[in-house]
């Protein structure tokens, strides 16, 4: 990003939650002030402050992406991400979940659905694995 007059990403409200560091820069972007002075108002550096603005971005779209159907694409990612935790049974258990879910599946739904079935300790990897992925 250079040195220009950032904007909310698209999709971004006042009740999106976000970590606080990427609020913390985002409560001066009004689409008025330039980036150093966002900066100076949120005490970071310019650099920081574009980072923080591509994160809200990263946020947004993640959260978009939740709310939207399970496409084959994503049911397969999942799946991906959950065979390392649970081995073959992975295919399975997302399976089992896109039936209960029915046709208006969201990928928030099935990812809640499939973590309920597994231990704390396998929750972790699997989200561990989703946020490589770009899913969580």
């Amino acid at each position: 990003m250079t040195l220009t007059v950032p904007h909310w990403p698209e999709g971004l409200t006042d009740a999106t939650p976000l970590p606080f560091n990427i609020w913390r820069v985002m409560t001066h972007v009004d689409g008025a002030r330039e980036v150093a002075e966002v900066a100076r108002l949120a005490g970071m550096t310019v650099p920081d402050v574009q980072d923080r603005l591509r994160m809200a971005a990263d946020w947004v779209k993640r959260a978009t992406q939740h709310h939207q159907q399970v496409s084959d694409e994503m049911a397969d990612a999942v799946t991906a991400c959950l065979t390392p935790v649970v081995g073959p049974m992975a295919a399975v258990m997302v399976d089992e979940a896109l039936d209960d879910l029915g046709d208006g599946g969201t990928l928030n739904g099935l990812l809640s659905h499939v973590a309920r079935q597994l231990s704390p300790e396998r929750v972790q990897q699997f989200a561990r694995n989703l946020r490589a992925r770009g899913l969580a």
